[in-house]
């Protein structure tokens, strides 16, 4: 049960905290800024993007319930696919993506006054929903089957926490570089990666989709990693706490080194 309930923290978590820090990064830019039609247009875009999670979470999970190996399928590669994708993206733009943000922001020009409103209302909802939606394929990857109070309770504390530290962070209450917290965090998500590849195989032999591998160590070694999911959620379980404590005692030292005079 710690493993299943551990998924469903750590994916709420760091889907939540990705999309949570950026939206930080853009407020704070705004505030700098001034602008009060910026701030309610990111405020429009982060009220949008949680009605359309809900919504888009509600019709993915009733599609879900459906016992058939075609949607298993689907909902296997889907996840693995929207992941690597999001992934590949963070190992590029994660590092300055905070800069970037800020001077994107600053450069709008403000004479014109609708399309500024509506790239931060663009950007706000996309980072929001990309990242809900890719909670909610996760989610149901590896909590399929299972439900209940407990495993709610999971998905709504990481959510929660991921909340709590963005706020702490843009109070300077934590100081964390968001680019390189981003960055190696994806690769515990890359974990679930390698484990959603070996679903997606599990999946296409038996519903037929791909004939049967002709080496039958093989179709074993699928079977077999298929079966191991409490394994590669310890495996990122300790990277997710390493990258973690990395960062707290960063910030923990920052904090005690005292500040040099000039």
């Amino acid at each position: 049960m710690f493993e299943k309930l551990f998924n469903q923290f750590v994916i709420s978590f760091r889907e939540s905290i990705e999309a949570s820090l950026v939206v930080m990064a853009v407020m704070i830019a705004i505030n700098k800024r001034g602008d009060l039609r910026l701030r309610r247009a990111a405020i429009w875009g982060i009220g949008c993007a949680i009605v359309a999670c809900i919504a888009g979470g509600y019709l993915l999970g009733t599609i879900a319930l459906v016992n058939n190996h075609g949607v298993e399928l689907i909902l296997y590669l889907s996840a693995m696919l929207a992941v690597l994708t999001m992934v590949i993206w963070m190992m590029r733009a994660g590092k300055h993506i905070k800069n970037k943000i800020e001077t994107r922001i600053t450069s709008y020009e403000s004479s014109n006054r609708f399309l500024p409103m509506l790239g931060i209302f663009l950007f706000v909802f996309f980072m929001i929903t990309r990242e809900g939606f890719e909670m909610v394929l996760l989610l149901l990857a590896f909590g399929k089957g299972i439900g209940g109070g407990m495993y709610v309770s999971a998905m709504i504390a990481g959510i929660a926490l991921a909340i709590g530290l963005t706020y702490a962070m843009s109070k300077g209450l934590i100081k964390v570089n968001i680019g390189k917290f981003l960055q190696q965090s994806s690769y515990v998500l890359l974990i679930f990666v390698v484990q959603l590849f070996f679903d997606t195989l599990h999946e296409a032999y038996e519903g037929g989709f791909l004939p049967e591998p002709s080496s039958q160590s093989f179709a074993n070694f699928v079977d077999y990693v298929h079966d191991q999911v409490p394994v590669f959620s310890y495996i990122a379980l300790a990277l997710f706490g390493c990258i973690v404590i990395y960062h707290l005692c960063i910030n923990l030292t920052t904090k005690q080194t005292p500040a040099t005079s000039h």
